[in-house]
């Protein structure tokens, strides 16, 4: 939200900074519309708010999608569980969404991996197309979310490199990954 877009945009100057919230207050948006260069929304009732605002400040606008595709076994991280709040999935997208609200959308994100590896993201990338496909090609990113663990020894990394060079070619995306705790995995005490 708002403390990671000003964090982002305080100490990473000139970089790209993109922010999720499950929800936006209204009070902090001005102020996230000025750190934030990415901005993604959870549902398209959050984006009919916002993103008019967004789009208008010259943000790329993004919505959270839920491929209902369990790869985990932790329920309390996984925003795949049934009734979930975490994204959009196709059957609200068919009811909700509006051309209106397409014609918004720069890209779309998922977050739905935790501590996993390229096996994983292959299956969820699977559910992403089954499900959104058709709504890739009109798009120019895709943010594959967290929980990727590229540090881990045994991480496929040519499973990784395949499945994303495959998605930047057949879709022309610009293709986005938070490795997050990845990064720092064993890197101190």
């Amino acid at each position: 939200g708002l403390f990671e877009a000003r964090l982002g945009a305080e100490h990473m100057p000139g970089k790209e900074c993109h922010v999720f919230s499950a929800a936006y207050k209204e009070k902090d948006f001005p102020e996230i519309l000025k750190y934030a260069g990415h901005i993604v929304f959870n549902s398209p009732t959050q984006l009919a708010t916002y993103g008019p605002r967004a789009k208008a400040a010259g943000k790329q606008i993004g919505l959270r999608i839920n491929p209902e595709c369990s790869t985990q076994d932790h329920a309390i991280y996984d925003p795949c569980s049934p009734g979930s709040r975490l994204g959009t999935t196709r059957t609200q997208w068919d009811k909700l969404m509006t051309p209106e609200l397409i014609a918004l959308l720069d890209g779309l994100h998922f977050h739905t991996l935790c501590e996993q590896g390229a096996a994983a993201l292959a299956q969820t990338l699977q559910a992403v197309e089954q499900k959104f496909g058709d709504i890739l090609p009109r798009l120019k990113w895709l943010n594959c979310g967290g929980g990727h663990y590229i540090t881990q020894r045994d991480y496929d990394i040519s499973l990784l490199e395949k499945l994303l060079i495959d998605l930047k070619t057949r879709y022309d995306l610009q293709v986005y990954l938070e490795p997050g705790e990845a990064v720092v995995l064993n890197a101190g005490y």
